[in-house]
């Protein structure tokens, strides 16, 4: 964007302004079209080109030159996320790909899934998971962070992992619960220092115990919310 924003603004009377995602260009005060980057590419409003080659500016040729990629559309086709200006948070990611993101209202996990069958992002929130393709998250209160991480994992070509066992519990759990990590695939759960729990996971199976070594007796299923249903019981019957 900023090399397309020099070329602009040597016409007479264009100014063109930009964020990470979205550019709008004037011409002596009226909107002449936008672009919008959103991974590896441009889209460009028809406007915008037709616009410039009426100053001898050809854009496409530029681009083209400039191993720029890009693609023409309308501009109700620009898709504007709504970056909240009191929203200044921060996006921190761990060595394993799996992260944070924060501010002084927010503080979740994330974690995020980009394959040919699935594209999404899921964070823990409030004890709660919250994913970026349910409706409800479409243009709520999460979508700013929803954005934005699409924007860093598309350009930083990120490469998607999973929460670890106490991470996913995490996101099941009543509020007064906690879940620590006991490697990848084992989590402590605790309601007080003296009620807690264990679960292991093993291939398929999810095994709830009151030991951190699950015994053959234990009980075990496959299902995770079943699981941490079981491991709930066993620490309020204690």
């Amino acid at each position: 964007m900023d090399a397309i924003k020099a070329e602009i603004e040597k016409l007479e009377g264009f100014v063109a302004e930009h964020d990470e995602m979205i550019m709008k260009v004037f011409h002596w005060g009226t909107k002449a079209g936008s672009c919008y980057h959103y991974g590896s590419y441009l889209d460009i409003t028809p406007s915008l080109i037709n616009e410039l080659a009426k100053y001898d500016l050809k854009l496409e040729a530029f681009m083209a030159a400039s191993d720029i990629n890009y693609k023409l559309i309308k501009t109700k086709q620009i898709k504007h996320p709504t970056q909240r200006p009191d929203l200044h948070y921060n996006i921190t990611w761990t060595g394993d790909h799996i992260g944070t993101i924060s501010d002084n209202d927010i503080t979740c996990w994330f974690s995020y899934n980009h394959t040919k069958e699935c594209e999404h992002i899921e964070l823990i929130y409030k004890n709660r998971p919250s994913c970026s393709d349910w409706p409800d998250y479409l243009n709520g209160e999460l979508k700013p962070w929803f954005d934005a991480l699409w924007y860093d994992i598309k350009t930083n070509n990120r490469q998607p992992r999973r929460f670890n066992l106490a991470q996913r519990i995490g996101s099941h759990l009543p509020l007064g619960y906690k879940a620590y990590s006991d490697g990848f695939n084992k989590a402590e759960v605790q309601r007080t220092l003296k009620k807690y729990a264990y679960m292991t996971q093993r291939g398929d199976r999810y095994i709830v115990s009151k030991r951190p070594i699950p015994q053959e007796k234990d009980i075990s299923t496959e299902s995770l919310t079943e699981a941490v249903a079981l491991l709930l019981k066993m620490i309020n019957y204690q």
